[in-house]
């Protein structure tokens, strides 16, 4: 829904839909559904729709005003975040992240209201509370220690029992000392299955397995034409998770 509403800057016709017509009001000169069709007139776009390649610039562009407006400033290094400074010292108070229509928001005790407040003068939004998951990853916090844990232990839990991977021998470390030479005039496997574990490894280097980053860059080189030895070597990677997955 954030999508939707965002007055355009841009000129952009389009087609109606049929279900158009019938809506209009009786005497409108567009009501003859006999002479008129969808494809005989366009009309100017005046706010944003779901799918359109604007709605989405459009919609940050509404959202950054907002944050700006109410003190914030846009991060130069991630255009998702906004940070709220102390006066005029380079003390970060308050930082808001936007991933498609979910904010999540960490704040100096006290600000955390005030900064909600103004906010839903703005949009129309439901506050969630303290985020316990989100984008595949867990969120713990420890009140007594003053910690927040962030750690994907569901997430894999789930990939190695999609792979039947679950109770798999483990082992340490996500990749082997020396890899197999693959062997001439061997059948390739299928590259789809390994492609798609490679992706779902990925999703969970970027979060938070980092360390898994040189072995992925490896593995998948041969995305397009992986082996038996390539889908022994990547499967190595799974068997370390089963091994290291409540690190």
């Amino acid at each position: 829904m954030a999508f939707l509403g965002v007055d355009f800057e841009e000129e952009i016709y389009m087609h109606p839909l049929e279900v158009y017509f019938p809506l209009l009001q009786n005497g409108n000169r567009y009501t003859d559904l006999e002479s008129k069709s969808s494809r005989k007139m366009v009309l100017l776009l005046r706010k944003s729709l779901y799918g359109l390649k604007q709605s989405c610039h459009s919609w940050y562009e509404n959202y950054k005003d907002v944050v700006i407006s109410i003190g914030f400033e846009a991060s130069c290094v991630e255009g998702g975040m906004s940070m709220l400074h102390h006066n005029d010292e380079r003390i970060v108070v308050a930082a808001v992240v936007l991933y498609v229509d979910d904010l999540l928001m960490i704040a100096k005790k006290g600000l955390t209201g005030r900064v909600k407040d103004q906010m839903k003068g703005r949009f129309r939004m439901h506050d969630l509370g303290s985020v316990p998951f989100d984008l595949g990853m867990n969120i713990e916090r420890n009140g007594e220690h003053h910690t927040i844990d962030i750690h994907q232990h569901s997430y894999i839990r789930t990939i190695l029992g999609s792979f039947r991977m679950d109770e798999s021998r483990p082992v340490a470390t996500p990749m082997a000392m020396k890899l197999h030479k693959k062997q001439p005039n061997k059948e390739v496997g299928n590259p789809s299955i390994y492609q798609l574990m490679i992706g779902i490894l990925m999703s969970l280097m970027t979060a938070t397995w980092p360390h898994m980053a040189y072995a992925i860059g490896v593995l998948s080189r041969d995305n397009h034409d992986s082996s038996n030895e390539d889908m022994i070597a990547l499967k190595h990677v799974f068997w370390c998770l089963n091994g290291t997955k409540n690190w």
